[in-house]
């Protein structure tokens, strides 16, 4: 198997994570949305519906609600994730299982020689490629290039840095939307998470943003008594070590375009933090 640059620290935080879901056996706060769940849903029947013959569809990682997605609609699953444990962590909350029609496959997406040229007629992804360092970002999409068929479908919800710089999301501003009772706390962790510190946690020339350096900066937050126990408390329960691959939009779509045309779906009622979610439909070009 192929190992992408830096992938103990990453296998290892995903390995936790894994374990922590298994304990529970509860969706982590990383699960897809519902409203994330009815686009993707809306997008795919939209594309079955218009193209007959559809029959695989490529899941980048053990993403359930996803892979339920897929076998409730007829088609194989081929589930890549490079960890055994998310497997294992994502079938407790598994609601479709059709063992003939399920592919796991444990391996990188820099390399997914167990699916043949062409053989993809739909991609599905949650967050995925903001895991996909950036100096292997082109590779993988030459991977995925490979083993999509012309006139498929590739659907992404990314995490995206606004192309602009948006008040409302610098740590001041979002401590007092969510004081105020504008935001609530999910909200509030997402900005602190994507977007209030990245003058520190983001790496702009690897387009990588640190988790470590978030949560210290968190911590200084408290220590300063800049944010109450129970805000504290509730951003250290959402503790990552993962550093996320991350691009503004525009360059996000710049470079999915390589694949095909390709849209842009904002998030409805994600009024404070819509800017930093988008679901990207690829339309692959003969």
């Amino acid at each position: 198997m192929i190992r992408l640059p830096e992938s103990s620290a990453a296998d290892a935080e995903w390995e936790r994570k894994a374990r922590l879901c298994l304990a529970s056996r509860e969706a982590p706060h990383f699960a897809p949305d519902s409203d994330i769940l009815e686009i993707f849903a809306r997008r795919i029947d939209a594309f079955l519906a218009a193209n007959q013959g559809v029959r695989n569809a490529l899941v980048l990682g053990a993403t359930p609600e996803l892979v339920d997605a897929v076998l409730g609609r007829g088609l194989h699953a081929y589930v890549v994730d490079r960890s055994q444990l998310m497997f294992e962590a994502a079938s407790s909350r598994r609601r479709t299982a059709i063992e003939a029609r399920e592919h796991p496959i444990v391996a990188d997406w820099l390399d997914m020689g167990a699916i043949e040229t062409g053989q993809i007629d739909l991609v599905l992804g949650d967050a995925a490629l903001n895991n996909v360092p950036h100096d292997a970002m082109a590779g993988t999409l030459r991977e995925l290039a490979r083993v999509i068929r012309p006139r498929s479908l590739v659907l992404l919800r990314q995490i995206v840095l606004p192309d602009s710089a948006v008040p409302a999301y610098e740590f001041t501003e979002a401590r007092k939307l969510l004081r105020a009772g504008t935001i609530d706390l999910n909200a509030f962790d997402r900005i602190v998470r994507f977007y209030a510190f990245n003058s520190t946690a983001l790496d702009p020339r690897r387009h990588a943003l640190d988790a470590r350096q978030v949560f210290a900066c968190i911590r200084e937050k408290f220590a300063a008594e800049e944010l109450s126990r129970a805000e504290f408390d509730f951003l250290m329960s959402r503790y990552s070590e993962v550093c996320h691959t991350v691009y503004p939009l525009a360059e996000q779509v710049r470079l999915l375009s390589d694949l095909g045309r390709c849209s842009v779906e904002r998030l409805p009622g994600h009024v404070f933090f819509r800017e930093m979610m988008a679901v990207l439909a690829i339309e692959v070009t003969p």
